[in-house]
């Protein structure tokens, strides 16, 4: 389906007189584009797809302007684009937004989240922790799935962390005295590498939970409560795993 933009009839136009506008009945012809053509007394004309001819017999000459083939790219108000401005990036389909949009920084934070997770995992086995790199797997295709999710508009998979559902790790994020014996840990260096790579992922998420909300928040609620609980559930099981790996008579709290 093809889609003509104000923006196409003023850059295909220009000042030629032309009297009328032919389009496919398959076109989209935008408000605004039609509006165009009635200023300018351009009469649309809707035509069905074009019939081959007998042989012999050519179409007879018209003193109008066809619609040109629709640019590959549209963007953020309805304009076509023949190329990607440097600018610019996919949202969805050919659909183009500015870098800054929103939800693309969000999609960032998710990419970030990603790395640094693949990358206590390097660090976890280089150091003969490769049962935290196995279980970081979960942690990974979480992040994962929220980007396919949130891309596709699918549903958020509730997959389980450290062997446990998401409320269970909800509860112990916000008891830790009552599972681990402390209290709310006090971030500090003598806490182990390990322990700090896994505060800093717990950090990202939370970032990744912000951005969410910024991305999808609208008047009514957001538009995608399942990836902003998500993320809320995926700080607090990395907080539960700093917890898991906290050296032996770790005391610093809150």
């Amino acid at each position: 389906m093809k889609l003509v933009t104000e923006q196409d009839l003023r850059a295909q136009i220009g000042g030629k007189e032309v009297d009328r506008y032919v389009v496919d009945r398959d076109t989209i012809v935008t408000p605004s584009a039609r509006q165009y053509l009635s200023d300018r007394r351009i009469q649309l004309v809707v035509e069905s797809p074009k019939v081959d001819l007998p042989a012999g017999e050519e179409e007879g000459p018209r003193e109008v302007l066809r619609a040109a083939l629709p640019a590959p790219f549209v963007g953020p108000d309805g304009g076509a684009f023949r190329e990607k401005p440097e600018h610019m990036t996919h949202l969805k389909g050919n659909r183009l937004v500015p870098k800054g949009h929103p939800v693309i920084a969000f999609r960032g934070k998710l990419d970030t989240l990603q790395a640094r997770i693949v990358a206590l995992q390097a660090r976890a086995a280089e150091v003969g922790r490769e049962d935290l790199a196995e279980e970081l797997e979960d942690f990974l295709g979480l992040v994962r799935g929220l980007v396919s999710a949130e891309v596709m508009g699918s549903p958020v998979e509730e997959i389980p962390l450290m062997g446990m559902e998401w409320d269970q790790i909800r509860r112990m994020s916000h008891n830790p005295r009552k599972h681990f014996g402390i209290g709310h840990i006090r971030a500090h260096y003598s806490m182990g590498s390990i322990c700090a790579e896994l505060n800093l992922l717990r950090a990202l998420a939370r970032e990744a939970e912000l951005a969410a909300f910024k991305a999808f928040n609208r008047e009514e609620g957001p538009s995608r409560p399942d990836v902003i609980r998500a993320l809320n559930r995926l700080s607090s099981a990395f907080y539960v795993m700093m917890y898991r790996n906290l050296p032996k008579g770790y005391d610093k709290e809150y």
